[in-house]
């Protein structure tokens, strides 16, 4: 008797570590943090990547991750629908053709400082998923860095436009002031 119930405490204690282990790494395909949301005043990019290696499918992982971030900064979305439709004939024997087309194209241009990798995780299949974060903060940085670097530029563009206008000035003064004695 003894014997059985250390066999079954034994047992349950193996299944217990068993089951513990599989539940932190996330089920199967996909990793334990998929579904958590970004704290407040962070922005996260999720990408995922099965490449012929570990090291392409890490670098893609990221670099998709990267541009989840850039998309919900900055996306340009050109969009256009064609809708074509027409009858002919007439009432006994008529035809009618259309055509409908549906074309967008979404582009992202951003630079994106401190956006860095906190997760990663490899699926059982070899599919890399990466979690990378950017602080808003930092994007308001940045996009104050643009601005102060706009606004100097045309400081120095109107500066150049004004020694160009004394210049000319000058130019049409060319002839030397006279003085009377």
């Amino acid at each position: 008797m003894k014997k059985t119930f250390l066999i079954l405490l034994v047992l349950i204690l193996i299944l217990a570590m068993v089951g513990c282990a599989t539940t932190s790494s996330g089920s199967g395909n996909n990793p334990e943090w998929l579904n958590d949301l970004p704290p407040e005043g962070v922005l996260w990019g999720i990408g995922t990547a099965k490449q012929s290696s570990p090291s392409m499918s890490m670098t893609t992982a990221e670099g998709r991750a990267r541009t989840a971030i850039a998309r919900q900064l900055d996306t340009l979305v050109q969009a256009m629908l064609t809708d074509y439709n027409l009858d002919a004939g007439n009432v006994a024997n008529q035809a009618n053709s259309s055509l409908q087309e549906n074309v967008s194209r979404q582009v992202t241009n951003i630079k994106l400082s401190d956006a860095r990798p906190i997760k990663r995780w490899e699926a059982k299949d070899g599919t890399w998923w990466y979690l990378v974060e950017y602080r808003k903060a930092d994007a308001k940085k940045e996009v104050a860095s643009i601005l102060n670097n706009e606004e100097a530029a045309f400081a120095q563009f109107k500066a150049q436009q004004a020694l160009q206008m004394l210049d000319a000035q000058l130019a049409k003064n060319e002839k030397p002031l006279q003085v009377s004695e």
